[in-house]
């Protein structure tokens, strides 16, 4: 744990001048500050027992660098004050606070931790044609809570989440757009990362088995020629797309379930994943894996089974 001393110059250092307000009567043990690299940015992970972090006028008038903060709290509360808007952190809520107005983040003396994504202002605006709610706060329960978190803190050394330099500036620009609620894929500007959300949009949408293309393109904000356009030039369509993210879906839950052993019924798990006809999955199914769901499901048991008996 770092004393107030460590802490301050921690956050200065890297976050610029934001003034600690340790809790009355320690300036020992008051917190911990890590940072880790992202994506081409700065991720800075704080955890702290403190009264408040401010931002004033005098500290932006001293700084040099200027940032969007994008703060995703884990544990604890954090209240908010900036940009003449007033919230409260809780886990899994997130907020974008911009460097050049002034801010507050109350503690209370509680126990609180939270991740900082820096993300130079400059670059963030570029070329931008609309301009962040800074201040206002993203909840769990928002339809990409789910993407964000798994931009920020996902394994970087898997293949599926090689995600490029660009994708989290303009997936956090889509979020947090100046109309609450909207969404607008066009804000991605490499056509790859755009196709990427388009993909995992599907995937929040696999076990809708009314999912349509004009479905699709209500929730990433483009027109239904675009995305045919979209998947004609990634080689696949959209219902071809739906299909192999539903068999791949499939796939995972039969092999989980091979290996905890439970027992739950392969039509079951076909229709949870978006398949309202058992007789055209097994078609699919076959064709993809050159095997039937039982054999495929039997061959997973024999492997796991000789695993376990070599070790």
């Amino acid at each position: 744990m770092m004393c107030l001393d460590e802490f301050d110059e921690a956050i200065l250092s890297n976050c610029g001048r934001f003034h600690t307000e340790p809790k009355r009567g320690s300036r020992k043990r008051i917190g911990n500050f890590a940072k880790r690299p992202r994506l081409g940015v700065d991720i800075a992970e704080i955890d702290c027992t403190i009264e408040h972090i401010q931002r004033s006028r005098l500290g932006i008038r001293r700084d040099d660098q200027e940032y969007m903060f994008l703060l995703y709290q884990k544990t604890g509360e954090t209240a908010v004050s900036h940009n003449q808007r007033d919230e409260v952190l809780r886990p899994g809520e997130c907020l974008l606070l911009d460097s050049t107005k002034t801010a507050t983040l109350g503690f209370s003396g509680q126990h609180a931790s939270f991740a900082s994504v820096h993300l130079p202002r400059g670059l963030f605006l570029d070329d931008r044609n609309f301009f962040p709610a800074a201040g206002r706060k993203i909840g769990a329960a928002h339809a990409l809570h789910g993407s964000l978190k798994k931009v920020l803190f996902s394994d970087e050394s898997r293949p599926e989440m090689d995600f490029s330099a660009d994708y989290l500036f303009d997936f956090v620009r889509m979020i947090f757009g100046s109309e609450a609620g909207t969404v607008e894929a066009s804000r991605f500007r490499n056509r790859d990362d755009l196709f990427r959300y388009v993909q995992d949009t599907i995937d929040r949408k696999l076990m809708d088995s009314g999912f349509t293309i004009d479905c699709l393109a209500r929730h990433v904000g483009r027109s239904r020629r675009q995305l045919q356009r979209d998947f004609s030039d990634n080689g696949t369509s959209f219902t071809r797309q739906v299909q192999q993210r539903r068999l791949m879906f499939v796939k995972s839950r039969l092999e989980r379930n091979v290996r905890l052993g439970t027992r739950t019924p392969i039509s079951e798990i076909a229709f949870q994943s978006g398949f309202n006809d058992l007789s055209h999955f097994n078609r699919l199914f076959r064709k993809h894996q050159g095997i039937s769901p039982r054999e495929f499901c039997s061959q997973m048991a024999a492997s796991v089974g000789a695993f376990e008996t070599q070790h």
